[in-house]
């Protein structure tokens, strides 16, 4: 699983709790203020992972191996790794920390997105104690903070910059034609049938009809499906949907899942969503963009408070 802080303003992600292969690379980084040392080759017991005939394979044989086979990838979460030191380093510094009821509510939360019994399973499957589990919980806490006081609080849009994003990007404010659907679905095509010649003659109205006969979620609603954009529905269903005309019911259509008798009660043509009605998509894209600017830049400043170099040539 991958635990991460979303902001309210930025997609900025902090991940921690999957990719644990290549810590060994610990003693290649250099990073003033980070604590003790790490242990030395000589310090460090050596760690059997297999065992043939006559040969044994270390945990250290088994890294370097990793290593060359993905190097980019190990490249990668070295440097994802030693800028999650940088931070720690530096919510130390700062004096940033985390109350212990924001690590339970958030430890809640966590839990919470998996079903019964599936976040044990996880800790299992992966191999994570759980006390290591709640201290990458809690350092993703701190570095969320970090990211609040350093980015997102420094994150910030005028209209200009707006108006000047929509204008630049109007093909991303296009809304596709949708319509406003009704939905009555049953097991047999003769009750079907019966159903569409009582709406043809107006005995009864759709609504009516749906929540007395239909077997689908929405009955409760009178089956109201809401506003259907285009291509959201499998093509055998959007095709007789879209050809309707505003307060048209559809013939009996079959599927695997029964017999439909479709209504349009509404339809919208596609359009450019003028500026107004588009004003809090851009408002959120547009602060995305400057607030990965930012943490991007952010990233620049720490990197030079601490002194960080990275050799992952030495990974090999």
């Amino acid at each position: 699983m991958e635990v991460s802080i979303s902001t309210s303003n930025a997609s900025l992600a902090v991940r921690t709790l999957s990719a644990w292969l290549v810590l060994i690379v610990l003693p290649n980084i250099t990073l003033i203020g980070c604590g003790a040392s790490p242990a030395t080759p000589e310090q460090r017991p050596t760690k059997i992972v297999a065992r043939l005939t006559d040969e044994k394979i270390t945990r250290d044989d088994f890294l370097l191996d990793f290593a060359r086979h993905n190097y980019k990838q190990a490249a990668h979460y070295l440097e994802e790794m030693t800028l999650r030191r940088v931070m720690m380093n530096e919510a130390q510094a700062t004096g940033i920390s985390v109350a212990p009821q924001e690590l339970a509510k958030y430890v809640a939360e966590l839990k919470k997105a998996y079903g019964p019994g599936e976040f044990d399973a996880f800790l299992s499957s992966s191999g994570l104690r759980y006390a290591d589990w709640l201290a990458e919980a809690q350092a993703d806490l701190i570095r969320g903070k970090l990211i609040e006081i350093n980015v997102t609080s420094k994150t910030n849009v005028t209209e200009k910059e707006l108006s000047a994003y929509y204008e630049e990007h109007i093909s991303e404010f296009r809304a596709e034609k949708s319509v406003h659907a009704f939905q009555i679905l049953v097991d047999s095509k003769e009750t079907a049938k019966q159903l569409l010649r009582l709406l043809s003659r107006g005995r009864r109205g759709f609504e009516s009809l749906a929540k007395e006969y239909s077997i689908a979620p929405e009955a409760i609603k009178g089956g109201e499906l809401g506003w259907v954009k285009m291509g959201e529905l499998p093509a055998e269903l959007q095709t007789p949907i879209f050809k309707l005309g505003k307060g048209k019911n559809s013939k009996v259509i079959e599927t695997s899942h029964g017999f439909h008798i479709f209504r349009a009660d509404d339809i919208r043509k596609a359009r450019v969503l003028p500026f107004e009605e588009a004003l809090e998509k851009v408002r959120s894209k547009v602060l995305e963009l400057k607030a990965d600017d930012r943490y991007d830049e952010w990233m620049l400043e720490l990197k030079a408070k601490w002194h960080l170099q990275v050799f992952p040539e030495e990974l090999l």
